[in-house]
């Protein structure tokens, strides 16, 4: 079912590769939750709450420490600005509880507990949970477990670069969560609960708390950029009754709010909206949307010029036709450069497994679609040449010559995004 699937996709987003200028691949088996800021590097979750790491050149691979033998998923993968460090929630290394922990190219694991800061404890397994990770790749942050002290906040927004030496962020009286922080680990986000148990979006800059909106409906910060100034997430107004995709600007000491809005057919109670992640001067969001409670979610690209967009009318617009076997849910990351965004959907043909998908730039080079390059994408090249086929008039002159060949040969060895 998978194979078929995946072929499908292939044929569908190549039937008129030449003429388009972005690709959509499926990567199957992994739930991206962020991205290196070139692209390179995707992590995520499996369906088995395993956190896996995906490049080009080795796939998906299976980090290990997964959850899933408790019975208890919780967090979401993050990764350094370079890909090469991975935080997650993670087994304890005698797999008795859930810790938070840091992932390194050719270390492996590094868990942050135990022990907690002296008010922490276990509850359901856990010590606590990994959501965030700085672009740095040294500090991770999310929760630590508070047992005994649910009448001050059972969880508490942490911060921890060394093992053993898990920072309480503090909250304004009840639980706390940090969910994402800046390059340098500076500048955190996450939401802090009010007295009747509503969530705020919320920055600690340097360890201070304040809230960014005040929201009658559980609203959160969910990102913010390497340089601490801008911050994504969401806020909840009564006369619109749904959850907007909104940001906030750092301007001196205060912090100006910018409502995007939710996608056109988002409806209240529930509909809901928020921001992932940004590219490198903020000019391009990504996002998630959810129109009902019951219909599937998408993702949404915003700028300044088009304001929100669905992703799925985004690759119409660029020629690529999402097969109805795949549900797209959601769009987490996009590159600094804006040009590779990645995201989430299920499989309607394989009981609605879990289907990454990355959209990048178009690679002319990649002869065949199969999003390699190798001697295959040289034959069909070549043949194509020899016939004198549009597909082989690489610099579109109308002319088969050394002009093609040398512009063939410079694509291929520049390689695919």
């Amino acid at each position: 079912m998978c194979i078929r699937f995946s072929c499908a996709i292939l044929i569908a987003c190549c039937s008129a590769a030449m003429a388009q200028d972005i690709r959509f691949e499926i990567l199957p088996g992994i739930y991206p939750s962020d991205m290196s800021t070139d692209g390179s590097v995707l992590v995520g979750n499996d369906i088995n709450f395993e956190t896996v790491r995906w490049t080009r050149q080795s796939g998906v691979v299976n980090l290990g420490r997964g959850t899933q033998s408790l019975g208890v998923g919780a967090g979401t993968p993050d990764c350094s600005d370079d890909g090469s460090s991975v935080s997650a929630s993670i087994l304890t290394s005698d797999g008795t509880l859930i810790t938070q922990g840091i992932w390194t190219e050719g270390v492996g694991w590094t868990e942050m507990m135990p022990p907690t800061p002296p008010d922490g404890g276990v509850i359901d397994f856990a010590l606590g949970s990994a959501w965030g990770l700085s672009g740095d790749g040294q500090h991770v942050v999310g929760l630590y477990w508070r047992p005994g002290h649910f009448d001050t906040g059972g969880a508490h927004a942490s911060i921890a670069s060394t093992p053993g030496a898990v920072i309480d962020l503090g909250s304004s009286g009840g639980n706390s969560r940090a969910n994402h922080a800046n390059f340098d680990g500076s500048v955190v986000v996450g939401w802090d609960e009010r007295p009747d148990g509503v969530w705020q979006p919320a920055v600690w800059e340097n360890g201070l708390l304040n809230i960014l909106s005040p929201s009658d409906a559980f609203s959160s910060a969910d990102y913010v950029n390497p340089s601490g100034t801008m911050v994504g997430g969401n806020t909840y107004r009564p006369i619109f009754n749904y959850q907007q995709a909104t940001v906030w600007h750092k301007n001196g000491s205060q912090w100006d709010e910018q409502v995007l809005g939710v996608l056109p057919g988002t409806v209240g109670p529930f509909g809901f909206a928020t921001v992932h992640d940004s590219n490198e001067d903020d000019s391009i969001l990504v996002g998630y949307n959810s129109f009902t409670p019951t219909s599937p979610s998408t993702g949404f690209i915003w700028t300044a010029e088009d304001g929100m967009i669905d992703v799925k009318d985004y690759l119409i617009d660029h020629g690529i036709t999402v097969p109805t076997e795949m549900i797209v849910l959601d769009l987490t990351a996009v590159s600094d450069d804006g040009t590779i965004m990645v995201g989430i959907g299920v499989s309607a043909l394989d009981g609605f497994s879990p289907i990454g998908f990355r959209i990048s730039p178009a690679c002319p080079a990649d002869m065949n679609n199969d999003f390699s390059l190798n001697f295959l994408d040289i034959s069909v090249f070549l043949g194509a040449f020899g016939d004198h086929e549009p597909l082989a008039d690489f610099n579109a002159d109308g002319n088969f010559n050394f002009l093609d060949v040398s512009a063939f040969l410079s694509s291929f060895s520049a390689g695919c995004p």
